[in-house]
């Protein structure tokens, strides 16, 4: 039995949620020559060479600059948490990272955002303003997906006392207060998440998406042990042993048994799939309708017809084509899996 792609697009259904966590590793394959201007997306491993934090260090008298940024961090901040050397850091790196702008032409973030619907989610660690700035784009266009900063993001800003945030030069309705830029850095031994309410409140949606999810995908995430704490709460969330057809994907250009093994706390059974590459990805390869084409694989074991998206096409085309999938989802049945 085959569902074609004309059934896919015309016969969504109101199913659980697709999540997808974002990692270094998927800004840096979003945007490998770097943004409009060329400026290139560091890693923590490059990161002080990139921004020219060495002579700081030094002068801060930091030995061996050669490590992880974040270690270098944590160090500075359980040294001294008030340190001038560490506010002038965070003003470098914040700096960078804001100054970076998206491509004029669809990226990878624009697919990914337009192959997903309102009811799913985009989370991701990353500082650099991409995924903001390519949703902020498209969402008057197109219903998209619900995006979260983890670890905050350049673009976003919030009210410190309110579960508000937005753009810069936006105020809180609540206390009628500008809104502030979220935090960027966390000591890596120190990262309680519960004590900035920005982040809880990304956190928790978070938990809440990953609780309901029927397919989860992540992208670029090498899930660091900086990151424990961040791995143990979606851990808790996605709750492996009371899960039956859920699939984990994972994007990323490790080989697939290291990947396998490492996500093995993630994977429901065998549904697990591997890419090195977004555009053979799930996502890429059943737009809007990735959990549709799940259920129609696993429940019923049907073949189902790809039907990824013109690939290199211009913003108008983009739109043309993705139109009779979003107008089918105003008429969807309601399907409890």
């Amino acid at each position: 039995m085959l569902i074609t792609k004309s059934q896919l697009v015309n016969k969504p259904a109101k199913l659980r949620p697709h999540i997808v966590i974002l990692g270094a590793g998927a800004s840096i394959a979003a945007f490998p020559k770097g943004d409009i201007n060329g400026k290139k997306l560091p890693t923590m491993d490059n990161l002080i060479e990139m921004l020219d934090l060495e002579p700081i260090l030094e002068l801060g008298g930091i030995k061996n600059i050669r490590r992880n940024f974040e270690d270098i961090y944590g160090e500075l901040h359980e040294n001294d948490p008030s340190s001038p050397l560490l506010r002038e850091i965070e003003k470098i790196v914040y700096a960078y990272f804001e100054s970076l702008s998206l491509l004029a032409f669809p990226t990878m973030y624009d697919y990914l955002l337009l192959s997903l619907r309102p009811k799913d989610i985009v989370a991701t660690f990353n500082w650099d303003p991409f995924l903001f700035d390519a949703w902020n784009r498209n969402k008057d266009k197109v219903p998209l997906p619900i995006i979260l900063h983890l670890h905050g993001n350049v673009r976003v800003t919030h009210c410190p006392d309110h579960p508000v945030y937005g753009e810069r030069g936006m105020y809180c309705p609540e206390c009628d207060r500008d809104l502030i830029p979220s935090r960027l850095l966390y000591p890596i031994r120190i990262k309680n998440y519960a004590n900035d309410l920005f982040i809880k409140t990304e956190w928790e949606i978070l938990r809440k998406g990953l609780r309901q999810a029927m397919t989860l995908t992540i992208f670029g995430y090498g899930a660091p042990t900086t990151d424990k704490e961040a791995v143990d709460i979606m851990k808790s969330a996605w709750d492996k042993d009371n899960r039956f057809i859920e699939r984990t994907e994972i994007i990323d250009i490790k080989d697939e048994d290291v990947l396998r093994a490492q996500w093995e706390p993630f994977i429901i059974r065998t549904y697990f799939d591997w890419s090195d590459n977004f555009y053979q990805s799930r996502i890429a390869k059943f737009p809007r309708r990735t959990c549709e084409a799940l259920l129609d694989q696993t429940r019923y074991g049907l073949f189902v017809e790809e039907n990824p998206f013109p690939f290199n096409a211009k913003f108008d085309e983009l739109l043309s084509w993705i139109m009779p999938l979003v107008d089918a989802e105003d008429k969807m049945e309601t399907i409890k899996i």
